[in-house]
């Protein structure tokens, strides 16, 4: 290593090392990389390739020619040098382990082939990400993805070939439809790539993947347009690598061109928006984090939780719903651990609606739930085939909801908020605002769960950590801290995004210190208007509760909320819900009395049990807030009466009608009919549709037990097929890898041959090779041109091609020398030329016979070129 490399990368341990993975046609993108690589940079190379196990390879013959690095084949316990192109041997599984190489014998082919890229790429994540870089070239197969995307998750840097220009495109595509690449470049531009790696680090895989130019800019105008969601608040290095990544993968030169197809298919649009939002999730992942959630979090919250007041729980950007289902799951079991019967309510939300219906179905393959314990999964899971359900019960616990957390209001009343890997692919303003509306929602020493390489920045003083390595933080105080900048800036943009005029950033304008004077202003004046309305409603609105005729309960006022309860915010706020079962009962005759038109006020006392065996009397005053149509509203207005007080005084006004128990007894039963004739009709119509259902269904039973028959074979020969595919994939590859190398051979035979006629030509040589049955074999151009030879003479016996000479016979003297093994010489003139000739034997390797056999060489001095 030079002085420089040396200043650069520290010590042996920081060796940069270059991965490259090949298959078939992999040879000509190999020798297009060496043939830009710098000879002195430092850096060593090691090339993993698909190799037949029968056939020597002549890799390291022809990557000399383009590079002058030294060049080696692995071998056991080799030592790791710069400067340096290392070679794998075929059937062997090469690994790096520190600066030595470890191989392993791939054994017995079973059904699956070996994955040796895969193999390497996985030993290099124990290196230094900065000074490792994986390249994925031309291959047919998926061999390397899996190592690719673990180098990736690693911070290590990947480059992948452009599938346009790699003869065998699968390997490139599998590893970008993975997204597991940080740039799809041509091959040729690749080393400067990888110096710029080693000499920026971070910095310099910023450079590579950097958000330049109008088309990026255009692209994510495209995508706000359409589905409403700002991607200026995501990380521009993560948006514009998965922008790259599905330009190359639609094949297309640009990025203009890109956006050129973008706003012309919705199809393609709506791939980029899939791949734009990052859903990463699994059951139980991370389990030593889900660990600590279960033993500091989950349960101390059931502990602590209050029999009437269900958990409540948000999981903001929850994929494909693993994670609340594994937060579910671990509830259940710490809930069922404290022989409690406590309720429970996950509220999973995404703004990907996909995912939301997939995480919604509740329906997963057998590769998905394969971490989640056995015991565990045959007691939440339905297995089905191959497939498995989310046991009914506990899917009844989650709702899942399209929510955009950095837009939306956030949830209340929280005991849980559990946003694991969403901020890292934010920038610091919407990371902020993200952790103001957790701690707005959070209840006092409410949970807070981040991923392991995410924190809580400038709101640390609102939480209590509990543990440091996954993120766990408890909120330390009852209040709800929501940040007045990002509120005003919420605010004031959401007046400017209905006014405002088509931008021409995909990046919103610097935002000052909080807001403009005006929106400011204009919040203060909202702020100051609602807490009028507030003073006003407390001063002159009477005790009394604002209900519609479908038994909502909008608002209500004064002592009125003595009667109401709204512990469990989960339930919806309805008469049957919240109100005081005393009251319910004339509130819905009221209710009853508004939807059959009747408009007058009336009013009834009531007794209302208090708690502690106390009653209290009330009079309720129902009264329309709409004479002149069907009321749809109506103001329950509650009066107390105590027992002090006089008849006159406690009397209802006289504008309001008493209603007696007869008229409720004579409406009610009136609606009772009605719904009795509702309900007759609808059983009718119900057994008539249930007739025809179990009809259809014997026909549907019948016809999937034939086509789940035929499926059960389907599906075995299609493993069959699938087997013998990777097979021959492998195959393939080894024969292409092969059939390369051998036309290179031939290529070099045929301008040897063409030397060595040239240089018997100068000499005036003439040879001819003949067997040990005296067959021609070959002849040079010297000889046949003498003795007019033509290429169907081969294989033709001795004594009948050649001319018969007068000094010897020349096919007897062949013979000789077979027989004897030794050379013989003869002169003389044959037709006005004098010649020489010398027979020598030969040793000939036959591809029909196991041993080698003799023939002979005759050389044929003296000749002239011009015929005789």
């Amino acid at each position: 290593m030079t002085d420089a490399s040396q200043a650069q990368h520290g010590d042996s341990h920081a060796l940069p090392v270059v991965a490259l993975g090949a298959s078939a046609g992999g040879l000509e993108p190999l020798e297009a990389f060496f043939s830009n690589c710098p000879d002195s940079t430092g850096w060593a190379y090691i090339v993993i390739q698909h190799l037949s196990p029968d056939y020597r390879s002549m890799m390291d013959e022809l990557l000399s020619r383009r590079s002058k690095m030294r060049i080696e084949h692995i071998e056991d316990g080799m030592r790791l040098e710069p400067n340096t192109i290392y070679l794998n041997q075929p059937n062997q599984t090469v690994e790096l382990v520190g600066d030595h190489f470890v191989t392993t014998a791939f054994g017995e082919r079973g059904h699956r082939p070996p994955m040796p890229i895969d193999a390497l790429f996985r030993s290099l994540v124990e290196r230094p990400p900065e000074a490792t870089v994986a390249i994925i070239l031309s291959g047919s197969g998926t061999d390397g993805t899996r190592g690719a995307q673990i180098l990736h998750n690693a911070d290590a840097t990947v480059l992948a070939q452009a599938p346009a220009q790699a003869a065998f495109s699968s390997m490139p595509r599998s590893v970008l439809t993975a997204g597991a690449v940080d740039r799809v470049l041509e091959v040729e531009e690749m080393p400067e790539a990888i110096s710029i790696v080693f000499t920026m680090g971070k910095k310099g895989r910023g450079a590579l993947t950097e958000m330049e130019g109008s088309a990026s800019q255009a692209i994510l105008k495209l995508l706000e347009r359409k589905y409403h969601v700002d991607f200026s608040s995501y990380k521009p290095i993560n948006v514009q690598r998965r922008i790259d990544r599905r330009q190359h993968l639609r094949g297309l030169p640009s990025l203009e061109a890109y956006r050129v197809l973008l706003s012309e298919d919705a199809n393609a649009l709506e791939e980029l928006y899939q791949d734009l939002l990052i859903g990463v999730t699994e059951f139980y992942r991370d389990p030593e984090a889900i660990r600590i959630l279960r033993k500091d979090a989950l349960d101390e919250l059931v502990e602590r939780s209050d029999d009437d007041a269900p958990l409540r729980i948000w999981i903001p950007g929850c994929a494909s719903g693993e994670e609340a289902y594994t937060i579910a799951i671990e509830l259940s079991e710490a809930l069922e651990a404290a022989r409690l019967d406590r309720k429970f309510r996950i509220i999973a939300t995404d703004v990907h609606r996909r995912s939301i219906d997939i995480a919604s179905a509740g329906i997963y393959s057998e590769t998905s739930v394969a971490k989640v314990p056995a015991e565990l999964r045959a007691k939440y899971f339905i297995q089905h085939r191959d497939q498995y359900i989310i046991e009914p019960k506990l899917r009844q616990s989650i709702i899942f909801s399209v929510h955009d957390a950095l837009s939306d209001p956030p949830f209340m009343n929280l005991d849980l908020v559990s946003c694991r890997n969403l901020l890292i692919y934010l920038n610091e303003e919407p990371q902020a605002r993200i952790i103001s509306m957790f701690l707005f929602g959070l209840r006092k020493d409410g949970f807070l769960l981040l991923g392991p390489s995410e924190t809580i920045g400038r709101f640390g003083p609102e939480f209590k950590q509990i543990n440091a390595r996954w993120r766990l933080f408890q909120k330390a105080s009852s209040r709800r801290v929501l940040d007045r900048n990002i509120l005003s800036h919420q605010l004031g943009s959401a007046t400017r995004n209905s006014e405002r005029a088509p931008v021409t950033s995909a990046r919103p304008a610097p935002r000052r210190n909080a807001a403009t004077n005006s929106t400011f202003f204009d919040m203060s004046h909202r702020e100051m208007l609602i807490a009028g309305y507030d003073a006003l409603l407390k001063r002159y609105a009477p005790s009394s509760i604002l209900v519609t005729t479908d038994g909502h309960v909008l608002s209500w006022f004064g002592a009125a909320s003595a009667f109401i309860d709204t512990m469990n915010n989960l339930a919806e706020w309805t008469v049957d819900e919240i109100v005081h079962r005393d009251l319910q009962f004339p509130i819905k005759v009221g209710m009853e009395r508004l939807r059959q038109g009747v408009l007058d006020i009336s009013s009834r006392e009531v007794k209302v049990d208090m708690g502690g065996g106390r009653l209290r009397s009330v009079v309720l005053r129902i009264e329309p807030l709409d004479q002149l149509t069907r009321s749809r509203l109506m103001l329950v207005d509650i009066t107390f009466r105590e027992a002090s007080e006089t008849d006159a005084e406690d009397a209802p006004p006289k504008s309001a009608k008493p209603i007696s128990f007869n008229e409720d007894v004579l409406l009610l039963t009136r609606r009772i009919q009605e719904l009795e004739r509702d309900l007759r009709l609808t059983e009718e119509t119900l057994q008539h549709v249930t007739e025809r259902l179990e009809a259809s269904g014997e026909e549907l039973q019948a016809s999937n037990e034939e086509l789940q028959a035929s499926n059960e074979e389907l599906q075995a020969s299609n493993e069959e097929l699938q087997s013998s595919n990777e097979e021959l994939h492998a195959v393939n590859e080894e024969l292409v890898t092969l059939s390369t190398e051998h036309e290179l051979q031939i290529d070099k035979l045929s301008e040897l041959n063409e030397h060595t006629d040239t240089v018997l030509r100068k000499l005036r040589v003439g040879v001819i090779f003949v067997d040990s049955d005296l067959r021609i074999r070959r002849f040079s151009d010297l000889v046949g041109a003498h003795f007019l030879l033509e290429a169907h003479d081969v294989n033709r016996p001795l004594a009948v091609v050649t001319p018969k000479l007068s000094f010897i016979d020349l096919p007897k003297l062949a013979r000789e020398v077979i027989s004897s093994k030794t050379s013989r010489n003869a002169e003389g003139d044959h037709e006005g030329h004098h010649l020489r000739i010398e027979v020598h034997p030969m040793m000939q390797k036959s591809t029909t016979q196991a041993e080698p056999t003799t023939g002979a060489m005759l050389l044929f001095h003296g000749i002239d070129t011009t015929p005789a």
